[in-house]
């Protein structure tokens, strides 16, 4: 099954999304059992990388460590996956998870919040200050290891979540140095469309100062690639906002996982290169 992109499903009606934070209280609960499905299934079959269990208030979460290769440190990655998928999906997160650390990386992919298989977008919303508990204990958990130079991927719906988490300056929001929102977008006529609501992703942006890149493909979707200019104008006082399509590249960059690789891995090479006495500092206690 592959992710199926968030923006281009509707919200059912302007109330859903408009109180999907108030109803965060009663209905942000993830998945759990489908958490613990896919957690087994990619322990069995981890070939690179390390299984991890996480602490996100009185919820453990799974997730994938791996360091960084060689000599070089760069520093952490965060890895945020789309809607409904996990921490090793096969198309963006893989490929970063596995290769990124081959450039100074290391690399820490996160169990989102989740619903069960037949959700769909009007189910996210009041996900997302769940998301913001989890992205918070990634970072402490980087702060561990040493690493100070801290980064957010996200793709597709992991994007709208880390755009999100970045805007609302949730807890350890200030460790992070710059991000990337791969397939970022929203369904122009929908619900999601108005600013305010949580999956708008040019009103969040608004609200960053920190480096971005918004990058997507020149065969991406429609929700993505008719906000370009909404998300490019919401950054247009950030002078470290750039804006990068790559051709033919579809939503998911399949044939062109080595051109993702590259071009998120030396955007941040130059934007957030960190120190190596950033990532040798001394371990958080």
């Amino acid at each position: 099954m592959r992710a199926i992109f968030p923006f281009l499903l509707t919200f059912q009606t302007g109330l859903a999304a408009l109180l999907g934070l108030a109803a965060a209280g009663t209905t942000g609960a993830s998945d759990i059992d489908k958490e613990k499905r896919w957690a087994e299934q990619l322990q069995d079959q981890l070939v690179v990388g390390e299984p991890l269990r996480l602490t996100a208030g009185q919820q453990d979460f799974f997730a994938l460590y791996t360091p960084a290769v060689g000599k070089l440190q760069r520093g952490g990655v965060i890895l945020l996956h789309g809607l409904g998928a996990h921490p090793d999906w096969p198309d963006v997160i893989s490929p970063l998870r596995k290769d990124l650390p081959e450039t100074g990386w290391s690399t820490l992919s996160i169990q989102l919040p989740i619903r069960p298989n037949e959700a769909d977008f009007t189910d996210y919303p009041p996900l997302f200050p769940a998301a913001n508990v989890r992205i918070s204990a990634a970072i402490r958990y980087l702060q561990k290891q040493g690493l100070r130079n801290i980064v957010l991927v996200g793709h597709s719906l992991g994007a709208a979540m880390g755009a999100y988490f970045l805007a609302q300056k949730a807890p350890d929001s200030e460790a992070v140095r710059a991000f990337v929102g791969i397939g970022m977008g929203h369904a122009p006529g929908t619900v999601a469309h108005t600013p305010g609501t949580v999956a708008h992703t040019p009103d969040t942006l608004a609200k960053i100062t920190v480096p971005v890149l918004d990058l997507y493909g020149t065969q991406d979707l429609r929700g993505v690639l008719g906000s370009t200019k909404a998300r490019a104008a919401s950054q247009v006082n950030n002078a470290d906002y750039r804006q990068l399509a790559i051709t033919g590249a579809d939503h998911f960059f399949r044939g062109l996982e080595a051109t993702l690789i590259k071009r998120v891995s030396s955007w941040l090479s130059r934007t957030a290169p960190g120190t190596e006495a950033e990532n040798k500092s001394e371990m958080v206690p």
